[in-house]
Parts: structure tokens; C-alpha cells; sequence
């Protein structure tokens, strides 16, 4: 039996070194059937793949191929473990996402602020317009306001703004002893004032009248009167003052006064009602001339009373003034402002 094995075969090159298409053992370079590129073989382990780099190692933990075959678990190799995922970076896809969301919200707000200022200017923009049309406008209204309020200003002679009744008493009567009235009856002081749960009066003494002769004084009072009966009652003021107007007629049974000594009797027009009267009355045992105003405004009665007197005798020839009407109906116009005041 030869060195080559019993069946006496000549000895081969397992690893086809003789050029006969064998492959060279680990470690040894390749042949020309192999090594060639002309000849299309392949380069055995232990020599690089790429040119350049002969003879380079290209283990399996260097990039190269593994020595026996695919690894496990891959295709055509044998069974095995699956291949580890590469490791993943925590942490890092949600801070990432993160920062996108807060830039989208940055730019959410920046979206409203720029539309709310473009809101407000327009608006603004519309108000200037809008001022600047006003003149035009209000241009007209003066023309008509002056009329309206023209007559609103001239009312405090007839007695002012009372407002709505029921109106209450006044609680400083002598205001309506205007400097004007001090002047008109010659009084000696600004009138002495008395106030109830029902009346409010104000009265002063001053001269008598110029077409007098002797010692004495004219008496003038101011009195504001609630009804008895009802004293927010406009239907109950208007019934005391027409008592009033039919005792100074004389229409009562009286000592007062007389129908035969009225010489005016006249209508005004002041307040809801009110009339104006001369006559004399009785005082003492004699009747001394006499002027009175009654006047109702709603539920208040104001009667204006204005006599003379003397302290000596003649009292019977006393004469009111020739203006005495006129000083009267002045005397109704400022009581009546003072129940407004």
C-alpha cells in the first residue's frame, strides 16, 4: 500500500496547489486558477477582497466574512439566537418632539398677538373716523337746543322746577324776602320765621306807604299751608283755598271782613291757582286797608298778606300804595321760587 492510501491512487493536493483547481490551505495564498482575476476565481481567506490591500486580514470581528458560512440564525446557517437590535437612544426622539411642539405654540401665540393688534388698529382707525365725523354731525344742534331750553330758564319767575307734588313745606320761609321785596314794602329787617308739622311762615314789619301821613307800620307775611285733612292732597288744598277766597269776599258770616270793602278781586296766574284781593279788615275795632295773594301750587297753599297799622289814631284814614297790586304779584312770584328752593 502506498503513502497515498490503499487503493494506490498517486497523490493529490487536497487543496489544489499543482494549479488542478484546488484550493490552497488556510494561511497560503492563492493560486492563478484563483487568485486571477482573468481566470474569474475567487481570493481564498487571509487575502484581501479589494485591491490595494494584499494579504490583509478580513476576520469576522473586522467586516470580513465569517470562516464557515453565514452565522446563526441567519439565512441558510444553522439555528440559533436572533441578531441583538442595535441599541436605541432614550430620551432623545421626546425632547425632540418636544421642542417642536413648543416652537409650534410659540408661533401660535405670535399668530394671535399679530391679529389682535391688527384688531385693535382697525378699530382705533374706525373710532377716528368717527370723531372726526362728529363735528359734522353736532354741527346742527346747536340751532335747535336754544329753543328747547330756552323756556326751561325762564320758569323760576313763576315759581321754578317744584318737581313733582307732593311738595313738603319749606323749611326757611324768609327766603322769599328777597332783597327785591325788602324793597318794594320798605321792610325793617329780613323777617322773623316760624315752622310746624303743617305751616311755614315768614313775616317783618317796615314803613307805611309814602301817601301816608303820621306814626306807623306796613306788616307783610309770607305763609305756606299744609291741608288739615289730607296734606299731600291737591284736591284738599284747592278746598281750603276757596274757603279762604269766600271768607276775604265776605261770603261768611264774619266780623273780618266785608263784601261791601272788597275793591279788587282778580284772577292770576301763578301756581295751580291763585287770586288777588283788596279789601280792609277788622283789628282792633277797625278796618285797615288789606291786600292778600292766595296762591296753591298742587298740595301747598301760600297766602301773601300785607296791611297797615298805626299805633295812634286815623287809623281809619290809612291808604295802601298805588302800586300795590304790582308789589303783590311780585311778592306771589318769590314765594312761590322759595317753595321750589
Amino acid at each position: 500500500m502506498s503513502e497515498n492510501g490503499p487503493y494506490n491512487q498517486p497523490p493529490q493536493n487536497p487543496y489544489g496547489g499543482d494549479g488542478t483547481g484546488g484550493q490552497p490551505p488556510y494561511g497560503q495564498p492563492q493560486g492563478a486558477p484563483y487568485g486571477d482575476a482573468a481566470t474569474g476565481g475567487q481570493p481564498g481567506y487571509g487575502q484581501g477582497p479589494y485591491p490595494g490591500a494584499p494579504g490583509q486580514d478580513q476576520g469576522m470581528y473586522a467586516g470580513g466574512q465569517p470562516p464557515y458560512g453565514p452565522g446563526p440564525g441567519g439565512p441558510g446557517g444553522p439555528p440559533g439566537y436572533p441578531p441583538v437590535p442595535p441599541p436605541q437612544q432614550g430620551g432623545g426622539g421626546s425632547k425632540a418632539g418636544l421642542w417642536v411642539v413648543m416652537g409650534g405654540g410659540v408661533v401660535i401665540v405670535i399668530l394671535v398677538i399679530a391679529v389682535v393688534v391688527m384688531l385693535v388698529t382697525n378699530g382705533s382707525g374706525d373710532g377716528g373716523e368717527e370723531i372726526a365725523a362728529g363735528p359734522d354731525e353736532t354741527s346742527e344742534a346747536p340751532e335747535a337746543e336754544p329753543v328747547e331750553e330756552e323756556p326751561a330758564e325762564e320758569e323760576p319767575v313763576a315759581g321754578g322746577a317744584l318737581g313733582d307734588p307732593p311738595h313738603a313745606l319749606p323749611t326757611e320761609p324768609c327766603e322769599s324776602f328777597t332783597e327785591q321785596i325788602q324793597t318794594d314794602f320798605d321792610l325793617r329787617d329780613s323777617g322773623r320765621k316760624y315752622v310746624s308739622d303743617n305751616s311755614s311762615s315768614c313775616s317783618g314789619l317796615g314803613e307805611l306807604p309814602d301817601n301816608n301821613s303820621g306814626d306807623g307800620f306796613g306788616s307783610l307775611e309770607i305763609a305756606y299751608k299744609l291741608p288739615y285733612s289730607a296734606s299731600d292732597s291737591p284736591e284738599a288744598a284747592s278746598e281750603d283755598l276757596n274757603y279762604t277766597l269766600e271768607r276775604i269776599r265776605g261770603e261768611h258770616d264774619s266780623d273780618r271782613y266785608e263784601a261791601d270793602d272788597v275793591e279788587v278781586d282778580e284772577e292770576l296766574d301763578l301756581g295751580s291757582e291763585s287770586y288777588l284781593l283788596v279789601t280792609r279788615s277788622e283789628r282792633l275795632g277797625d278796618r285797615l286797608p288789606e291786600a292778600t295773594v292766595l296762591l296753591r301750587q298742587d298740595n301747598v297753599v301760600i297766602t301773601v298778606t300785607y296791611y297797615l297799622d298805626t299805633t295812634r289814631g286815623g287809623r281809619e284814614d290809612l291808604e295802601l300804595s298805588d302800586d300795590v297790586q304790582e308789589i303783590m304779584l311780585n311778592a306771589g312770584n318769590e314765594a312761590l321760587a322759595a317753595l321750589a328752593g
